[in-house]
């Protein structure tokens, strides 16, 4: 299992706060799964990070791309990275 990490900034949209719940089911049902390791917007809240556990690339933007924030482009500037953790939490 490899570690994945999405950034993002937010658009100018009011289906950001529309959206939320459905968004933080989405997350739920993520950390269910075992897929969300961690999530949170930044404290400036000019956007997000996201840590996904999945098995490569494809599947972590697979479940990207199921979040409601994503298609409803409530989210910009998305960038999803694998992240090689070398100390600390290795879930």
């Amino acid at each position: 299992m490899a570690h994945f990490i999405l950034t993002y900034g937010y658009n100018d949209t009011p289906l950001r706060a529309e959206r939320r719940p459905e968004h933080l089911e989405h997350l739920g049902k993520l950390e269910a799964a075992g897929s969300l390791v961690l999530a949170g917007p930044l404290a400036d809240l000019s956007g997000g990070i996201i840590v996904l556990a999945a098995d490569d690339l494809e599947a972590a933007q697979a479940l990207v791309e199921q979040d409601p924030y994503t298609r409803l482009n409530v989210t910009k500037d998305r960038e999803l990275k694998e992240w090689k953790i070398t100390a600390g939490l290795k879930g």
